[in-house]
């Protein structure tokens, strides 16, 4: 049917009193704050019920590896502009750098100091780029990726019909709390 999924899960009233259950858990999972766990219109508290897969340690380590991912990814842009980069001055600037750093006398030695250059900047460049992005990734995944996992982990129950649903275990209102969502 057309409305199934819709609910009342605080205690709003007229026009504001249901909505879709997939609604919430996108506004749930986007919204800053206490939104979570509390209707940001009347502030009543959802009544959640923990639905936490018996898999949940592979969809962390999954997560992990998404995160990781996208450092590495960074990290290689990065390294690429650096060396292109590198090529570009020397392609402008390789006569006078060939002359200042004794390229007749010690050419070996000019190309492995320039490759040595290059690589050293390119990897703390890199490694300093990757760290600000890396940060950036970790807001983005934590908010679009973790809170949509919780969304389907913390469902939140229809207050008509679920009177007496029980309270969250303790540890589960503990994590929640740990990460500043309830």
């Amino acid at each position: 049917m057309l409305g199934e999924d819709l609910i009342a899960p605080c205690h709003c009233k007229g026009t504001q009193k249901y909505v879709h259950r997939s609604c919430l858990d996108n506004w749930r999972s986007t919204k800053e704050g206490f939104a979570f766990a509390h209707c940001t219109e009347c502030r009543a508290m959802f009544i959640l019920r923990a639905n936490v897969p018996p898999d949940r340690w592979w969809l962390r380590l999954k997560f992990q590896f998404l995160v990781a991912r996208d450092h590495l990814f960074i990290f290689i842009i990065v390294q690429m502009i650096v060396a292109l980069l590198g090529v570009l001055v020397y392609k402008f600037y390789g006569d006078e750098l060939r002359e200042m750093f004794g390229y007749e006398e010690h050419p070996y030695g000019f190309y492995a100091m320039a490759v040595l250059a290059i690589i050293l900047v390119g990897l703390l460049y890199g490694f300093f780029i990757a760290i600000i992005c890396g940060q950036r990734i970790n807001q983005r995944h934590y908010h679009v990726l973790a809170k949509q996992e919780l969304t389907k982990e913390y469902v939140v129950e229809d207050r008509e019909e679920n009177t007496n649903v029980p309270e969250l275990d303790p540890s589960h209102v503990t994590e929640l709390k740990m990460l500043g969502l309830y």
